[in-house]
């Protein structure tokens, strides 16, 4: 049985696989730890990984990247809008109001969901998890971002059953991270907590954990994020400030030309990693555009200037986690920084004068969220021992359960009815057990207490519970039991109705009866969907395989034709 932990970012994936002897961050064909998050479509197969993204260049308005912002959001959404301004392929709103994504695909047309195209991108790691272990991948441990909402987390789970995954959990990314810093540390406290904050500023968003930690176990004391706060932010206020210096000096206009973009964007990015180490720094781009090759220069302090709007924000994710975990400054003994942003040399400095304390680079920035989910994922498993190592995962929303009835199966003359049943910071998984007194079918409403910080839509989803019947004319008691599972996804699990039956007086006996649960997820796949999405990859994967099959034998054949005329 493989054990294997994903980390899918916004620009690239790591897959690390346990074995009997520690944990492996696995290499793809090119021998990187890091595989493109890319799928480019092309006229006979897809490429997909490292090959997606060798193509990108010159198939741009086919080659689908920052996967990760679209998926589980509505077209409607302004932080979705933002993103697709700088995409260079087409996405659309769909009839049902979530995106859809336009490319051309074996000479055709075609449309694919956000959740297909996260699916093609969990086969390519699961692909290269399998080569490395030679065996087949099924299992596995996913990491994901706090800030997810249920229906991008039903999204995740439906793309890695599209993949032919198993996933045994979503985790979340910086407690992954937490539980590969804490498992291996001998020298944690018995009684005394030591506090732990984890900063995690990626490609598209930024992430702060704190964490207590004692010898044996983690606990999330908290959870804060700024969803579009990353190092990619950083990279388009270079990419703006030289697109308008371009167009001034040498009369182009970037944002007319999908492959311009992409590698001013490209160099943008460049720049940004040679600003961290250099007080200055030069950009210089060969025919750019309309076959111009173009100059720039900006010095570390000008980029700072004009990065001042992002740089200010930094700060609130910082506050909130120490608020929501009833800390003070003091009592975070260390700052763990993780993730592509910190190399910036200004939000170093924030951090330094927020915590008053170094903040220390001990993980291996881009492999720490693999490395720990690849750990939970052995957890889970019966194949592997894992030390004694508990982790106290935490929600980070609060949910509602609302519900109303109408004429006299209403309570309190027909008002609606809501209670928090899994507040913010509640334990993860976990289960609720609610009473109703009902004649007839009813329904209940999951809902967000507050969807301020998420953007996301209030209602996620209705459960029609009923039809059932009762010996008396009365209304009966309905015990519905609500789950929080392992992976941050609400559901209605359970309705029962319990009817006491005199057998001998005054002897009494329950009977309990089950009765059907109907459950709509706005914006959810349905299960004949996720079908169809599942025979469609297995077609496209296997015209990929009979096009690398062609490939080689064309190859053979040409290497034989070669040595053939040498010999000659």
């Amino acid at each position: 049985m493989s054990v294997v932990g994903f980390d899918f970012g916004n620009e690239s994936g790591i897959v690390a696989v346990v074995r009997h002897n520690g944990i492996d961050v696995v290499l793809n064909d090119e021998s990187k730890h890091e595989t493109p998050a890319i799928v480019c479509f092309g006229d006979k197969q897809r490429f997909i990984g490292t090959a997606g993204a060798a193509s990108s260049m010159m198939n741009p308005n086919n080659t689908i990247s920052q996967i990760k912002r679209l998926v589980g959001k509505k077209f409607s959404d302004p932080v979705l809008q933002r993103d697709i301004k700088s995409l260079p392929f087409a996405v659309t709103e769909g009839p049902d109001g979530y995106p859809l994504i336009h490319a051309r695909y074996l000479g055709e047309a075609k449309t694919f969901t956000p959740t297909q195209v996260l699916g093609m991108v969990f086969s390519d790691l699961k692909i290269i998890a399998q080569k490395n272990l030679n065996a087949a991948v099924v299992d596995c441990c996913i990491g994901i971002p706090v800030y997810f909402t249920d229906l991008q987390r039903r999204a995740v789970e439906d793309a890695a059953r599209i993949a032919g995954l198993n996933p045994l959990r979503l985790f979340h990314e910086t407690t992954a991270t937490a539980l590969a810093y804490g498992i291996y540390k001998t020298d944690l406290p018995e009684n005394d907590q030591l506090n732990v904050a984890f900063v995690d500023i990626g490609h598209a968003s930024m992430q702060v954990c704190i964490a207590g930690f004692k010898k044996g176990q983690l606990k999330v004391l908290a959870y804060s994020f700024d969803l579009s706060l990353g190092g990619r932010d950083f990279d388009e206020v270079l990419f703006q400030h030289f697109a308008a210096k371009f167009k001034e000096e040498y009369k182009i206009d970037v944002y007319q030309n999908a492959r311009a973009c992409l590698r001013l964007r490209a160099a943008c990015e460049k720049l940004k990693k040679v600003l961290s180490a250099n007080p200055e720094a030069p950009l210089n781009i060969e025919c750019l555009m309309d076959e111009k090759d173009v100059r720039g220069f900006i010095k570390r302090d000008e980029f700072e200037q004009i990065s001042a709007p992002i740089l200010e924000r930094v700060k609130v994710p910082l506050e909130e986690a120490l608020l929501d975990a009833n800390l003070s400054i003091e009592n975070v003994h260390t700052v763990e920084v993780v993730g592509s942003g910190f190399r910036v040399p200004a939000i170093i400095k924030i951090l330094i004068e927020f915590f008053k304390k170094e903040p220390r680079r001990t993980m291996n920035a881009s492999e720490c969220v693999a490395r720990g989910c690849a750990l939970q994922c052995a957890m889970l498993s019966p194949t592997f021992k894992v030390r004694e190592f508990q982790v106290n995962e935490s929600f980070p929303f609060s949910i509602v359960l609302s519900w109303k009835g109408s004429g006299p199966d209403a309570q309190n003359g027909g008002a609606n009815q809501t209670t928090i049943v899994f507040p913010k910071g509640n334990p993860i998984p976990s289960l609720k057990a609610l009473t109703f007194y009902r004649s007839g079918t009813f329904s209940v409403d999951v809902l967000y207490a507050d969807v301020g910080d998420l953007q996301a839509p209030v209602k996620i989803s209705t459960y029609t519970i009923g039809p059932f019947q009762s010996n008396t004319s009365e209304r009966v008691k309905v015990k519905v039991k609500v789950r929080l599972n392992v992976h941050g996804i609400v559901y209605v699990e359970s309705a029962t109705v319990l009817e006491e039956e005199e057998v001998e007086v005054p002897t009494r006996k329950v009977k309990k009866t089950n009765i059907p649960v109907v459950e709509l997820v706005y914006g959810g796949m349905a299960p004949a969907d996720v079908q169809k999405a599942i025979e469609s990859e297995y077609e496209m994967a296997l015209q990929d395989r009979v096009m690398e099959k062609t490939k080689d034998k064309k190859t053979f054949i040409s290497g034989n034709v070669q040595r053939t005329n040498s010999g000659t």
